[in-house]
């Protein structure tokens, strides 16, 4: 009699022990599930244009944005925002909005701020305008200044060109210094993952074009001088915009 007792308390054992084992594997399953459905699947990865030595590339977490992507990306969005096709008075306005997701709340401000101040001063009717790289100024490494692991100022030179009814009523050349962030801002609006922030503690400056100079394959690169400080797009720095 005393064996079938012992049968039936090993198999109510076995039955036990069991039953933890498929709990325990079942909470195990349901975290990897749930760890599964609220991972990050959106990985961001900046790969520099120039691979001819390779790269090392981190992905996901706060990736290395490498300097010509940051320039690609600062002068590219001001230029957008500076481009005024037909009557600066509706386009001015319309740019900001289209690219607000890659401009900081701060510098839009500024910005809409410095349409407004226009706008009463009837600069902007009728108005075009378009921004350019200066020839043979486009990017170098020393266009970049890193200021810190999640901030750079990209130093642009471009000439801007403003028409009136078809007629030429500005042509000028001019040094932006952009502050470009890092934004943690949706993906969906912005995959760069980077803003401007307008131009920081600095202003933009005027470029005397007798400076400029197209640096030739060999010769190392260097910035034209500005001719002095002449404010472009905020308020208190307004002149050139």
């Amino acid at each position: 009699m005393s064996r079938y007792l012992n049968a039936i308390a090993e198999a109510t054992n076995t039955i036990r022990v069991q039953r933890w084992t498929i709990g325990v594997l079942g909470a195990v399953a349901l975290m990897s599930l749930i760890g599964w459905r609220t991972r990050d699947t959106n990985l961001t990865a900046h790969i520099p244009p120039d691979l001819t030595n390779g790269a090392t590339l981190k992905i996901g977490g706060k990736p290395d944005v490498p300097p010509p992507n940051v320039y690609t990306f600062g002068f590219y969005v001001w230029q957008q925002i500076n481009n005024w096709q037909r009557d600066g008075n509706k386009d001015y306005g319309q740019q900001i909005f289209d690219y607000q997701w890659y401009i900081t709340p701060a510098c839009r401000q500024q910005l809409e701020a410095d349409m407004r101040n226009k706008s009463d001063a009837a600069e902007l009717i009728g108005r075009t305008r378009t921004i350019m790289e200066i020839a043979g100024q486009g990017f170098t490494p020393n266009r970049v200044i890193t200021q810190g692991g999640d901030t750079w100022t990209v130093i642009a030179d471009v000439m801007l060109n403003e028409t009136i009814k078809g007629m030429a009523v500005k042509t000028t050349y001019i040094r932006y210094p952009l502050r470009v962030v890092r934004y943690d801002v949706n993906m969906d609006k912005n995959p760069w993952g980077l803003a401007i922030d307008c131009f920081g503690n600095r202003r933009p400056e005027r470029l005397d074009v007798a400076n400029i100079k197209v640096p030739s394959n060999n010769a190392p690169a260097v910035l034209p001088q500005p001719a002095g400080t002449a404010g472009a797009g905020t308020q208190g720095a307004r002149s050139t915009q």
